[in-house]
């Protein structure tokens, strides 16, 4: 016995271990990403002075080689500008003539596309390219470039068809260029684990891209790859608070980098979502994510990151639903406790003392569901929230979407269908609302009109739960004051509900008090309570 319960302990001890450096990797991101500015700021000042040499440079070679370096700055960090130093280094090489470098100008504007999404352009360029004509380090770039095309090509595509296709290319550029690699290098060690994790070796992966994690400075392009990467192969080798720390690790090293084409940030929201129910720091995870798709201007990093949010939103609702129903089933058990202590007063003939204990424990009673509602509208506040701020930035997507992408076509079409819901879907959703607040404040029509003249009450008409105007003083009701928010939710402009309120207030028996009193309608009546 005793042996086991040290056994126990033990085990708890390094579960609280575990958690405990877990919390602090991700108070280390918070902090990460509370400085995002800064970090941003010294990469502005790099590519500044970068931009100024180049602009006093005078030899071709010189001013070639500073726009090959600007580039690399901006191929993680901005699309549109990674382009214009292409354009600009190719107009360099086109004049010196030299195939070697034109390769090189081409291979970058490959790697842009391929990471902007553009797959097919990119392989369009590099089939193009004589690799045997290119200079040792040229080739490394090439191989790079093809393996990196091919294989980030491969996880948009279907697994099922075309991803196996691709995959394997992949592979082929990646082995070529291993033999082109410095095994001296960190490069070639991570090169090895990545092969190997593509293999499913994820013991053999591990080792290597530790040993890549220990060579590299954490603020370098090559950590945040190497901890992504550690991290899918402790999610192969299922050890769920290894992935965990290195998705972690790896969105710390993109903020400090900083790379607005990233991915660790946003795997990291679904696995708190999904594993760890922490939805409020996924929520704000997944819309970083989301601004840095945007500013990068990825349009398929958009579209992947917009198809996530309704995930979240959907947790959210889940999650009201669980406490909706804990909710009812206390309130049954309080109905229950409340006629016990009745019948039990009853039975001691009214005693002073029974009647004492039995306000105190019902006094109690109350305070507990008063708090309990109180959490209730706060966390349905919460939600409603969250589905103002999602779908403002989904009605601004769009517009987003045909300011920055240069090759709109099926993509913005795709994008406003997606983001903008139909009549239906508008109604199912009112009606999800109305059901669900009408159970939270079963009697808010009868009280709302109490405070209305009686020649001037608004009532629903048949069919509706709540009309317009109900269903702007039930968000009300819910905290959610701001007619900005509210036009969001409902789907109208903001001097749309501004007329609305007006004009409810001026029905009103107390205009000035009106909407005070709103938020002083009760959500259960003490008499049903009781």
């Amino acid at each position: 016995m005793r042996i086991r319960l040290i056994i126990i302990l033990l085990a708890g001890v390094v579960a609280t271990l575990v958690a405990s450096a877990g919390n602090d990797v991700i108070s280390q991101l918070d902090m990460a990403i509370a400085n995002r500015s800064h970090f941003v700021s010294i990469k502005q000042n790099r590519i500044d002075s970068l931009r100024r040499l180049a602009l006093a440079e005078s030899k071709d070679l010189s001013r070639l080689s500073l726009y090959n370096n600007l580039f690399h700055e901006y191929l993680t960090f901005n699309f549109d500008s990674a382009m214009t130093y292409v354009d600009r280094a190719a107009r360099i090489a086109d004049q010196i003539g030299d195939y070697d470098l034109k390769s090189q100008v081409e291979i970058h504007r490959a790697l842009s596309l391929a990471t902007s999404g553009h797959f097919s352009h990119a392989i369009a360029i590099l089939d193009r390219i004589d690799s045997r004509r290119l200079s040792l380090g040229t080739r490394e770039e090439y191989f790079a470039a093809c393996e990196w095309t091919y294989g980030v090509w491969a996880e948009y595509s279907d697994k099922r068809t075309i991803s196996p296709e691709l995959t394997a290319k992949s592979l082929v550029y990646l082995d070529s260029l291993i033999d082109v690699t410095d095994s001296s290098v960190a490069e070639y060690d991570y090169r090895i684990a990545e092969k190997a994790l593509r293999l499913h070796k994820y013991s053999e992966a591990e080792k290597n891209y530790l040993e890549v994690l220990g060579r590299v400075p954490v603020g370098s392009r090559l950590y945040a790859q190497a901890a992504y990467a550690l991290a899918l192969a402790y999610k192969g080798l299922n050890n769920k608070e290894k992935y965990k720390e290195w998705l972690t690790n790896a969105a710390i090293s993109d903020q400090t980098v900083p790379l607005k084409e990233n991915l660790a940030l946003q795997q990291l929201a679904l696995y708190l979502k999904t594993e760890d129910g922490d939805l409020a720091r996924a929520n704000s995870y997944l819309k970083l994510a989301l601004e840095d798709a945007i500013y990068y201007n990825n349009r398929l990093r958009m579209l992947e990151i917009a198809e996530k949010i309704p995930e979240i939103a959907n947790v959210y609702q889940e999650t009201i639903e669980r406490k909706n129903r804990r909710l009812s089933f206390y309130i049954l058990i309080i109905g229950m406790l409340s006629s016990l202590l009745t019948v039990s007063v009853y039975r001691q003939h009214k005693s002073k003392d029974a009647f004492a204990e039995l306000n105190e424990k019902l006094r109690i009673v109350n305070n507990s569901l008063s708090m309990t509602n109180k959490s209730r509208e706060q966390y349905v506040s919460l939600f409603m929230d969250l589905c103002a701020a999602y779908i403002e930035k989904l009605n601004r997507f769009p517009m987003v979407l045909k300011l920055k992408v240069k090759q709109l076509g099926d993509i913005s079409s795709v994008a406003e269908r997606y983001v903008r819901p139909s009549e239906a879907e508008t109604r199912e959703m009112f009606f999800n609302f109305d059901t669900a607040f009408l159970r939270l404040y079963p009697d808010f029509i009868n009280q709302f009109n109490s405070l209305l003249m009686e020649d001037r009450q608004i009532m629903p008409k048949k069919g509706e739960l709540l009309n317009t105007d109900l269903r702007i003083y039930a968000l009300v009701r819910m905290g959610i004051s701001d007619s900005n928010k509210i036009a969001v939710l409902l789907f109208l402009s903001s001097q749309t509900i501004f007329n609305h309120r007006t004009q409810v207030r001026n029905r009103a028996k107390n205009r000035d008090t009106f909407e005070k009193s709103i938020m002083e309608i009760c959500p259960v009546l003490p008499e049903e309570t009781l």
